[in-house]
């Protein structure tokens, strides 16, 4: 190859990856300023920098709103949590979005639009939030169609690249949402579809047999909801190819164990210490992985290709630099159709913890501590235990987020969004 034709190859691959790239926008900006927010404790300026965000109907209409029910569930702003939750729900679950019924979320968002619905443990941990959304204000009903919305057939991928890889399907391992709906089952008064969703959960976990125990959730009172830790992170390789979710559960190592103290005491919990779900553990599992982010691997493809175009060159003075070129150019096209969609529901938790306790009626101050994680603790004043029926309250366990906090929490300062129609 001559060595105009290397100079001014140069430039022009760089101009062409650059393209590659994007930049923030200040919608983009505003968000990550809400998550930071979110993640020393200030939970209603999140939700009150996410609550525009998420009106507006474009490729982050979902993911907006995801975030926005994390911050307004976590500021027991319920209304709009159910809301949010409510939009992305309706989008995530429709078949006119994106292949995804038209439903009233839905029919804001255009077709044209490639909308973020998320990897499929997002997808889960969306219906979940609702339906804890629901079975806290005793919509025991809408509560039960959300946990079984969140236990959607898994894929089992083939190895194939083509769109309509064969796989076949297979039964939900989330262990979490079965607990939930076998909770919803039992306030409904449907005994025997209880006792079936709790040896599921069971059957899948028998470390939570003494949690799924249909007799002491029957009794349970109060509900606690505990968010621990951090969910998993889209990694990407320098050429902006999806590498994968960080960290992996051996490297953050086991999950700490919640020590529950009412009224100053410690409270026994008899099993109830054990995490239902693993998220970091679901990223990690290629069935609860998105088809889109499983294809990203043919970036090592294009890779190839550049590889190959660039030795040839250099190869051989009297390379043919169209050649070159061409197979540089490929590569380069085909990586571009591969950079990963590393936009994410940056709020996760890595583990929800449920913890049903029978307590005396009345008021009492609940603390939930994290001994092997420092600093992670919070303290609630005041919390309502009902002598009928079971009040259930949410922790999001974070360092700059324990309080005391007296409940109820005061109102909002952010007007509430409104209300969609139940799902």
């Amino acid at each position: 190859m001559s060595r105009l034709t290397r100079v001014h190859l140069t430039p022009l691959l760089l101009v062409v990856m650059a393209g590659l790239g994007g930049c923030q926008t200040e919608a983009q900006r505003q968000a990550e300023q809400a998550v930071a927010s979110y993640y020393v404790g200030d939970f209603r300026q999140s939700e009150a920098m996410l609550a525009p965000l998420a009106r507006k109907t474009n490729e982050d209409f979902v993911l907006n709103n995801a975030r926005l029910g994390s911050a307004a569930l976590a500021a027991y702003d319920i209304d709009a949590a159910e809301g949010a939750l409510l939009d992305a729900y309706e989008v995530i679950n429709s078949v006119g979005v994106n292949n995804g019924g038209r439903t009233l979320g839905a029919t804001v968002v255009s077709e044209s639009i490639k909308v973020w619905k998320g990897e499929p443990f997002e997808r889960a941990m969306v219906n979940f939030y609702l339906g804890l959304a629901y079975y806290m204000r005793h919509d025991y009903n809408n509560a039960r169609a959300c946990f079984e919305n969140a236990l959607f057939k898994l894929r089992d991928y083939g190895k194939g690249d083509d769109k309509n890889d064969s796989y076949k399907e297979q039964e939900s391992d989330f262990a979490l949402a079965y607990l939930m709906l076998a909770k919803c089952h039992q306030r409904l008064g449907n005994d025997d579809a209880a006792a079936k969703n709790f040896q599921r959960a069971v059957a899948l976990r028998p470390d939570l047999a003494r949690l799924a125990d249909p007799e002491r959730n029957d009794r349970s009172n109060i509900l606690l909801v505990v968010d621990f830790g951090r969910g998993p992170e889209k990694v990407t390789s320098q050429d902006g190819a999806l590498a994968g979710f960080k960290p992996t559960p051996e490297e953050e190592g086991p999950i700490p164990m919640p020590v529950v103290f009412v009224d100053g005491q410690q409270v026994e919990l008899h099993g109830a210490d054990r995490a239902p779900v693993d998220l970091l553990g679901l990223a990690q599992d290629k069935r609860w992985e998105s088809i889109d982010t499983i294809r990203a691997v043919k970036s090592a493809l294009g890779t190839g290709l550049i590889v190959a175009g660039a030795a040839y060159a250099e190869a051989d003075e009297r390379a043919n630099p169209v050649v070159a070129l061409g197979l540089i150019l490929s590569g380069l096209l085909l990586k571009a159709s591969s950079q990963a969609d590393v936009r994410q529901w940056e709020m996760l938790p890595r583990t929800t913890f449920v913890i049903p306790l029978t307590l005396t009626a009345g008021k009492h101050d609940v603390t939930i501590d994290f001994p092997a994680a420092a600093g992670i603790r919070q303290e609630w004043h005041g919390l309502d235990v009902p002598g009928d029926g079971e009040a259930t309250y949410y922790f999001r366990m974070l360092r700059y987020a324990q309080g005391p906090y007296s409940w109820p929490p005061p109102p909002p300062n952010v007007s509430p969004m409104p209300v969609s129609k139940s799902p």
